[in-house]
């Protein structure tokens, strides 16, 4: 029995969409500050705005894939927290740096459909990196 003839196995399969990086991104990101919050719950208070803007974003770009966010569950256990707070808050500052830059290339770079969502999350990137100071 041959499946050449039938046209299903034929062609190469679509790219993946252009989005998918910044969701993994994003979805990472979004796990840090859950597995900071996890090591040091004294700074639930200050970090929890910045996680959720994450969770909203996580969303957002999962729409406009048309795909489930799958935001949980987090592997906080898998993502290194240092001991001290002070020092967790500076690498989650690294970190938001380093997602606002990638945000902002994505943004230059994306379709006109997609530039809105990623220029409003570079932006958000920023505030946070003002915000952990």
């Amino acid at each position: 029995m041959s499946l050449s003839g039938c046209g299903l196995l034929a062609g190469d399969p679509p790219p993946p969409h252009p989005l998918l990086g910044t969701l993994r991104e994003i979805r990472a990101l979004l796990w840090r500050y859950e597995a900071v919050i996890s090591a040091h719950p004294v700074l639930a208070e200050q970090l929890g705005q910045l996680r959720d803007n994450h969770r909203a974003h996580l969303s957002a770009v999962a729409e406009l894939i048309g795909t489930a966010a799958q935001e949980s569950p987090s592997p906080t256990t898998g993502v290194p927290v240092s001991p001290e707070s002070k020092t967790a808050v500076g690498e989650l500052r690294n970190a938001e740096r380093a997602g606002q830059d990638a945000a902002a290339r994505s943004c230059l770079a994306a379709k006109p459909e997609y530039a809105g969502v990623l220029g409003s999350i570079a932006a958000a990137r920023a505030s946070h990196r003002e915000v952990l100071r």
